[in-house]
């Protein structure tokens, strides 16, 4: 008796699937009364170890009402700037952790954008008074308009990510995770 599977159309090449465990002779099984030894295997309520399921499969779906406010997460920022992520990781950081990272990330992205625009700005304006010259304060010019630019771009992006349902996090350099 052969456990014979005919090739699928596909061009499949692999070995058809054994019903017997790796070094056991077909037929046999384990004396009666003896299984795998305690402790071993699988925890309760997971397949067979290795067993995943296919590739390319999308995370699982979240709810439309987290989509929903992680959107708000980044969208409120175009409109109101910092208050929306804020409130929103407040409201809803115990009832959901999609939101909760969402609103965390659009509000770190803020207190990061906030830090690389203003820094350079006190420290250079204090250099343009004791020298007498505006021409430091003109060196934050490309810093200013590069975040105007960017932040649009990280937003939608972030906006678009989180629509999808997927958990998206923005490169370090532009947003320092102090929110969790």
């Amino acid at each position: 008796m052969t456990n014979w599977v005919p090739p699928t159309q596909d061009g499949d090449d692999r070995p058809p699937p054994y019903d017997q465990p790796y070094g056991q002779a077909p037929g046999y099984g384990p004396p009666p009364g003896y299984g795998p030894p305690p402790g071993y295997g699988p925890p309760p309520g997971y397949g067979p170890f290795g067993e995943q399921g296919p590739e390319g499969q999308p995370p699982p779906r979240q709810g439309s009402d987290e989509i929903t406010w992680a959107l708000f997460a980044y969208l409120g920022t175009l409109l109101v700037g910092f208050l929306a992520p804020l409130v929103i990781y407040f409201v809803k950081k115990n009832e959901s952790p999609f939101t909760r990272f969402h609103a965390a990330q659009s509000l770190n992205y803020q207190i990061t954008l906030f830090i690389q625009m203003f820094v350079p700005l006190i420290v250079l304006v204090p250099i343009a008074i004791a020298i007498d010259n505006p021409v430091p304060i003109l060196l934050v010019v490309p810093v200013f308009l590069f975040h105007m630019v960017v932040q649009y771009v990280v937003l939608i992006m972030g906006a678009v990510k989180s629509g999808k349902g997927l958990y998206y996090r923005f490169p370090a350099f532009m947003c320092f995770r102090m929110v969790r």
